[in-house]
């Protein structure tokens, strides 16, 4: 990630090509694998193809496709709200009433967080998305249990920076 982003900051990498600052900021910090709709919009912003980002390869390859620009994905881009506002809820199911009374930003983030490893689940399967639909709160809460065992998503601290500064 480092050697695509160069001299500049990641918080203006990722607002000039229309990528969440916490989602980069995870990238680089924790040494996550991109994954979900923000890992497209890596891809389609860059134009490097998805095997160099989910590989340790060393120097970038040259784009195999010109970069799109953020503007235009961004409003191109798809979300699917119920699926959202259940990852909130099974958010706030598992992390408590800290987490409810934390700031905003700091929810979304977990619940993009908690969104983009469910997309990662069905990027490969062109019905997934409807699948996914028919996940009720109670089931987002036990997949959330097992992402956070394994790594996939964090458990929630104060401490934890999606505040963009």
């Amino acid at each position: 990630m480092l050697q695509v982003i160069g001299n500049q900051s990641a918080k203006s990498w990722a607002e000039q090509n229309g990528l969440p600052v916490q989602t980069v900021h995870e990238w680089i910090k924790h040494d996550r694998k991109p994954r979900g709709a923000n890992f497209q919009l890596l891809i389609q912003t860059t134009g490097i193809a998805k095997e160099w980002w989910t590989s340790d390869s060393g120097q970038p390859p040259p784009p195999s496709a010109p970069p799109v620009q953020a503007e235009r994905l961004t409003s191109n881009l798809q979300i699917n709200k119920g699926l959202l506002h259940h990852c909130m809820e099974a958010c706030r199911h598992i992390y408590g009433a800290e987490f409810s009374s934390s700031l905003e930003q700091i929810q979304i983030g977990y619940a993009v967080d908690c969104y983009n490893v469910l997309i990662g689940m069905i990027q490969d399967n062109p019905t997934g998305l409807r699948n996914l639909a028919h996940l009720t709160r109670e089931d987002i809460v036990q997949l959330m249990k097992i992402s956070i065992k394994l790594g996939k998503l964090h458990s929630f601290s104060t401490s934890y920076d999606y505040a963009v500064k």
